[in-house]
């Protein structure tokens, strides 16, 4: 973000295929990977991978349809009554959704109040334009958010949910709010929160899609850089792909006043060690502890005669089920509600995926839980539960609920 070659290496979790390229087993062969790498740029603070898949390759065709998600359809629901509750745009007002893949975002807002639009470069657009949604096909930048003001007029609102994690250019991202925001209109941005991710040991959202990891501290330099400011910054427990930070930013030359809540997070990190070594040594150690321990616990359950399965396939949990190196001799078949996902297998690892009826079907008495961060949801309302079955919680550390 800062344009310096000042690198660490943080994590090394070896060769992996892309998080989302999910495949039949004819494509085995030509299956591709490539390293997957933390570093630590210590001029700003930031952390990246540096080793970039292309996003085409990436996004078109794009197995992730947020709206599948319940939990994630409620997060959503909440999120966009507090913008609308806090900051009262007005009737008619250009509303913009940046990463808005299938339209989970533009579906929460009342119908006919706003002028709704989304930007999505990947295949998943399309869901949302069937719903009628207007969607730029784009990857966002100074020349799409001048796009977006030239045709629907300056913006309001903008949300970008577990976008920034995706964008290789951030400096060119950004810019495209600063252009398209209305003098007082707000951006408010949804990430994984690097202390949180660090601290709580989620190195699965460490993938080829996910190329940087973000703090307030790197942020504030970057928004600067391009003509915003934070005015509020926020740590919440459930995000798109785990804790999270909310991050509300205006223009620099905006009237919004800032929240003291900027200056406390930046106080906090430099108590942390966002800027030392320290906390990214740690996060290494901890993440070779949990890889192993997960292991043990999956060979101790089925020595024990459970038979294991795996229960929901995000794309963070492609991460790590390749570096605990399970496969299907460890995990049998994996349940999706993703009908783009069933009868494909997960990628590197060559786990079956397979419906949420079939995996019902097949009476398995554990489920590796991938997408950890729903826990609680899951375990109040799968079916699986309720049929006896038991989860395996993996991070911060293995737990087996209920």
């Amino acid at each position: 973000m800062c344009g310096s070659s000042n690198l660490s290496l943080v994590l090394d979790l070896g060769e992996q295929p892309p998080s989302n390229a999910f495949i039949k087993t004819e494509d085995i062969p030509t299956e591709q990977s490539f390293p997957l790498r933390m570093f630590r740029c210590r001029s700003c603070g930031s952390s990246q991978l540096l080793d970039v898949v292309n996003a085409q390759d990436v996004f078109d065709d794009y197995h992730y349809l947020s709206s599948t998600s319940g939990a994630l359809r409620n997060h959503f629901q909440g999120l966009v009554d507090g913008l609308l509750s806090d900051y009262s745009p007005k009737e008619n007002s250009v509303i913009v959704d940046v990463g808005a893949n299938d339209g989970i975002m533009l579906d929460r807002y009342p119908k006919d109040r706003y002028r709704l639009v989304g930007v999505e470069p990947s295949s998943a657009g399309q869901y949302a334009e069937q719903k009628g949604h207007i969607i730029v096909k784009d990857f966002f930048g100074l020349e799409v958010g001048r796009r977006i003001k030239e045709d629907y007029g300056p913006v309001a609102l903008v949300t970008a949910t577990n976008v920034c994690a995706h964008v290789d250019d951030m400096v060119d991202f950004m810019s495209g709010f600063a252009e398209m925001l209305d003098d007082d209109g707000l951006a408010v941005f949804e990430c994984s929160y690097l202390p949180d991710m660090m601290e709580g040991v989620y190195f699965d959202t460490i993938y080829h899609e996910h190329l940087s990891y973000h703090g307030l501290t790197p942020l504030k330099a970057l928004l600067r850089r391009v003509g915003l400011r934070a005015v509020k910054a926020e740590r919440i427990s459930f995000g798109a792909s785990g804790p999270a930070l909310r991050l509300t930013v205006a223009l620099e030359r905006s009237g919004q006043k800032e929240d003291a809540s900027v200056q406390s997070m930046l106080d906090a990190e430099a108590a942390w060690g966002l800027m030392t070594d320290a906390p990214y040594e740690r996060f290494a150690e901890k993440v070779e502890s949990a890889i192993k321990e997960l292991r043990e616990t999956v060979a101790r359950q089925k020595e024990s005669g459970n038979r294991i399965g795996v229960f929901t396939a995000p794309a963070k949990g492609n991460t790590l089920l390749n570096s605990a190196r399970f496969t299907c001799e460890d995990l049998e078949a994996v349940a999706e509600n993703n009908a783009l996902k069933c009868g494909k297998l997960t990628p590197g690892s060559h786990i079956p995926v397979i419906s949420d009826e079939e995996f019902l079907g097949r009476k398995f008495d554990m489920a590796l839980l991938l997408s950890w961060n729903y826990a609680d949801f899951f375990v109040s309302n799968s079916d699986f539960v309720k049929q006896g079955g038991r989860f395996i919680v993996p991070l911060p550390r293995p737990v087996i609920r209920p």
